[in-house]
């Protein structure tokens, strides 16, 4: 009868020590300079295990929730997805490119497709192994036709070994986006405020 309970106590602890091998999804080295656009680190990050920004239709905004509160309000909008599976649909004014250099690293771009400059709250939230990270570029201006060029790695652990996992999907959403007009328009803006104020004092003299 010992013997088996020695036996089974034996077994209990391989089991344990296995399990703490593997250990839990962690933070890492999970930082801000993680993700770039145009030259410039993201100006805020959040990681959060269990969080795949991926999944739904409309993607998930749970794993930053009020993270970004600070820097903005409104709610968030998906534009658009991407995975090893399928691309970007690019269907929107600002379309996306995405490559991969290796497994935890590569870079990624945005090009404002669309007739007038753009600002806009813009996170870039991926995915790999069970965990999530978001990362927010505040107030970024994107001119009409412009591409910005950007970075992105994981540092992130699983489990005890501090290995960095493979990515596995991704998603961008944007919410505070606003249009703004080319510096020329500003001129045929005043140009045209100036003629209805005198249309308007002429007005006032007859």
């Amino acid at each position: 009868m010992c013997a088996i309970a020695r036996k089974l106590a034996l077994a209990a602890t391989s089991l344990l020590l296995a399990a703490s091998a593997f250990g839990a999804t962690g933070i890492g080295n999970t930082s801000a300079d993680d993700v770039t656009l145009g030259g410039f680190d993201a100006d805020a990050f959040v990681f959060s295990a269990g969080w795949n920004p991926h999944a739904g239709v409309n993607g998930d905004t749970s794993g930053f929730g009020t993270a970004f509160d600070a820097y903005g309000s409104g709610a968030w909008s998906l534009l658009d997805k991407y995975d090893l599976n399928a691309g970007f649909a690019n269907m929107g004014v600002l379309q996306f490119g995405f490559a991969m250099n290796s497994g935890t690293a590569g870079t990624w771009s945005v090009h404002n497709a669309g007739p007038a400059n753009m600002v806009l709250d813009l996170v870039f939230a991926m995915h790999a192994a069970d965990a999530g990270a978001g990362f927010l570029f505040d107030n970024q201006a994107i001119n009409a036709g412009q591409t910005l060029n950007g970075t992105w790695r994981i540092e992130w652990f699983t489990g005890a070994n501090n290995a960095y996992p493979d990515f596995s999907n991704l998603a961008l959403f944007g919410r505070d986006v606003s249009a703004l007009p080319e510096p020329g328009e500003y001129g045929m803006l005043l140009a045209g405020l100036g003629v209805l104020g005198l249309l308007a004092r002429r007005c006032s003299t007859e």
